[in-house]
């Protein structure tokens, strides 16, 4: 009983630490966009469109339980940078820039996948499958929403990061 105590705190000072050097950083609106230039979005930050229309989840793992009524963001950042997911802090998601899913990465730490097309990143985002044809983690929700509203978080998944 007294070992898994020990390792307990030794976790919750790695994670601590991990916080502190900006490694992870816990689910929060805290530097989201004060207004959202698209819907895409609006979807990517908060999975829910200008429209009304529904979108939905479905999978996942713990992490979606503290997504709070946030999207991608929750786990990709509001950088699209990708961040560690919390509660298993060593896990990271990938990038979403269009550089990291419509360029060329051979060796840049975002997988060993072709460059996604619209098409491929449609499937990846509603039945977790790469472009290159093999399945996603686990931890990565499939998406239910409107044609309309893919197109528009594909849209924005293609932009430039504002700077």
């Amino acid at each position: 009983m007294r070992k898994m105590g020990i390792v307990a705190v030794l976790l919750a000072g790695v994670a601590v630490v991990l916080v502190l050097f900006g490694q992870i950083s816990l689910v929060g609106q805290g530097n989201w966009p004060s207004r959202f230039q698209s819907n895409g979005e609006r979807i990517y930050f908060t999975a829910s469109s200008a429209s009304g229309d529904a979108i939905n989840p479905r999978g996942g793992n713990t992490h979606m339980g503290m997504m709070s009524n946030s999207g991608c963001a929750s786990c990709h950042g509001a950088d699209r940078l990708g961040r560690r997911l919390m509660p298993n802090f060593w896990t990271s998601a990938p990038p979403l820039t269009a550089v990291a899913l419509f360029g060329e990465h051979d060796d840049d730490g975002h997988g060993d996948h072709d460059a996604y097309s619209d098409e491929s990143l449609r499937r990846a985002i509603t039945e977790g499958i790469d472009a290159g044809g093999a399945p996603l983690d686990r931890a990565m929700p499939r998406w239910s929403m409107s044609e309309a509203d893919l197109a528009d978080v594909i849209a924005f998944l293609k932009s430039p990061i504002p700077d």
